[in-house]
């Protein structure tokens, strides 16, 4: 298959369908979104009419406080008036002005009633009546009211108020002197209804505890079976069937539930509008990008054929050959500078040839040097073996013990076959080094060796001994006049080996110790080091950490005029280390 039938394949099988059948997905989950976007806020807006409504019920409620806590209407229910002119003008005088304020502050109100709980209290009209003038229909309502509560209820006639009774008590909450009975206008309710969004295609109703429809107080509105149905067995406070959008709420205060429905097919009715139009733009959208896309392929993939030909013609005998720019205008594009870094390679691959095969005959140059070199050090050694024996024949040990400690020394400096070896091999050869520096030294120089640990098996890097060591002789016994006493000693537990390097020499200046521990630490760059001696350290200190990892390390601690210490640490198991342990 060719590559425009590809591209032209792989468009419709990677871009075109999967677009159309995204697309169709997107929509659906958008509308599939937005109407639960829609149900949810309808919710909070009904939850949020619900909190203004209790904020009402609660405010309407307070009159009863109000009421109690007057004492001219607690005395007058109690009977504490001896006379009806004086019950008439306490009333004038102090009550009806209180109760013209809770009319005035609560024009909700339609009237404000107390039922005389004693038969000998003064009754008037509309506004203190006797109890047995309440409507038989609320005596089971009013029966089952709790001390210091209330209960709202629906007026079963055809206005359909709502109707607030609590009791009043007397003054030391003894006796029930008087039943409050508040109604309510619709008002309250068509407020509500409007806080809540019942308005244009959104209709409410309210459900008893049964689950029965109120039709009194919403005539009109009726609900399929299904949707009852549902609202008996879903426990969400919305949901959406295949034709209606349901919002419930329980209204706690009146003992009802509250049911706001509205169509979906009214809320997204734009949406459904311009569905048909909304898939025909994305299919003409396709088929236009479709035939760009198709023409603009075909010019790219002229080029890149003309490469792959060129491709193809490649040997190792005509590197050198370059393609033909036929195209000015393109030569600047992607295509363009993958051609020109195309030609660059092929030139570079040629100069690199050409260089591999120099790099081959120099190598076998160095290998004739290096097999050259061989030579010297073992000249030197031969040499030195032959001081060696000539010594001895004249009776002269210290020059045949120098001769050879040296010899020794430089057949292990110069050995480069490998760079890992055992302890006891580093142990030995600063014996070596010590005996030449002790010969020159003399009495200036002694020291004293405790090895207790495996040395003959305890593998550690070439040359981590003979550095410290140096410091030690260099810093420490050849610049002070006074004998110098070197200890080394290598001890272990379960977490670790010790090293540890001690002399009685001059020791290290403050400062500069603070600075070699800093550097040990890797708080500075090698390259800050000032002496040989904080070389050595530092690469000793590199190589140990390298070699055995863990919390391995070197670690220095000097007291001018009294010594130096310095410690290995070899960790036996990774991540294993004493905090006791204190160089």
């Amino acid at each position: 298959m060719s590559i425009m039938r590809k591209i032209l394949f792989g468009y419709v099988i990677l871009i075109f369908i999967p677009v159309i059948a995204f697309g169709y997905h997107y929509y659906s989950q958008i509308y599939s979104n937005l109407t639960k976007q829609f149900v949810e806020s309808r919710q909070k807006i009904l939850e949020q009419a619900y909190a203004n409504l209790k904020t009402d019920f609660t405010r309407i409620q307070s009159i009863q406080r109000m009421l109690q806590y007057n004492s001219y209407v607690t005395d007058y229910l109690d009977g504490s008036y001896p006379s009806d002119a004086e019950s008439v003008y306490v009333f004038l005088r102090y009550i009806r002005p209180l109760y013209t304020q809770l009319f005035f502050a609560h024009p909700e109100i339609e009237s404000l009633v107390i039922y005389n709980m004693k038969s000998d209290i003064f009754s008037i009209s509309d506004h203190f009546v006797d109890r047995s003038q309440l409507d038989p229909q609320m005596e089971g309502v009013v029966n089952e009211l709790e001390p210091g509560k209330g209960k709202w209820v629906f007026d079963d006639s055809d206005t359909s108020e709502l109707v607030y009774y609590q009791y009043i008590y007397n003054s030391q909450y003894t006796e029930k002197i008087g039943l409050l009975e508040m109604r309510v206008s619709n008002r309250l309710l068509a407020n509500f209804y409007k806080a809540a969004g019942v308005e244009g295609n959104w209709r409410a109703m309210l459900l008893s505890e049964e689950g029965k429809p109120l039709s009194a107080n919403e005539a009109g509105i009726e609900v399929d079976e299904n949707t009852l149905r549902q609202l008996q067995t879903e426990g969400n406070p919305f949901f959406i069937n295949r034709k209606t959008i349901v919002n419930q709420l329980e209204i706690k205060e009146l003992g009802v539930r509250l049911l706001v429905t509205g169509e979906v097919r009214s809320v997204f009715h734009s949406i459904k509008q311009r569905e048909i139009v909304l898939v025909t733009i994305i299919v003409l959208l396709l088929l236009g990008l479709s035939i760009a896309y198709y023409a603009l392929a075909s010019t790219i993939t002229k080029r890149i054929l003309r490469l792959a030909r060129h491709m193809r013609t490649l040997n190792d005998d005509n590197l050198k050959q370059r393609m033909i720019k036929s195209d000015k205008l393109n030569s600047k594009d992607e295509i363009g500078f993958l051609t020109e870094t195309y030609n660059s390679m092929l030139e570079r691959m040629d100069e690199l040839i050409n260089n591999v095969h120099r790099a081959e005959l120099r190598n076998k140059e160095a290998a004739y040097k290096v097999l050259q070199a061989q030579i010297k050090p073992h000249f030197l050694y031969n040499t030195l073996e032959t001081i060696r024996m000539i010594a001895e024949s004249n009776n002269d040990k210290e020059v045949a013990d120098i001769s050879f400690w040296f010899g020794r020394l430089m057949r292990y400096s110069l050995l480069s076959e490998q760079d890992v070896t055992v302890l006891a091999k580093e142990i030995e050869m600063v014996t070596f080094y010590l005996n030449i520096h002790q010969m020159r030294l003399q009495s200036r120089l002694t020291y004293e060796m405790e090895i207790a640990v495996n040395a003959e098996v305890l593998e550690c890097p070439r040359f981590i001994l003979q550095p410290l060591i140096e410091n030690c002789v260099v810093h420490g016994a050849s610049a002070i006049l006074r004998p110098v006493h070197i200890r080394l000693q290598a001890i272990e537990n379960d977490q670790e080996i010790r090293i540890v390097l001690q002399d009685n020499g001059k020791g290290i200046p403050a400062e500069k110790l603070a600075a070699l521990q800093s550097r040990l630490l890797g708080h500075h760059v090698a390259k800050e080091a000032e002496t040989e001696g904080g070389v050595g350290l530092m690469n000793v200190n590199e190589r140990i950490k390298s070699f055995f990892g863990g919390d391995s390390r070197l670690e220095i601690a000097s007291e001018p005029g009294k010594g130096t210490r310095l410690c290995i640490f070899i960790t036996k198991k990774m991540g294993v280390h004493d905090e006791s342990v204190d160089c």
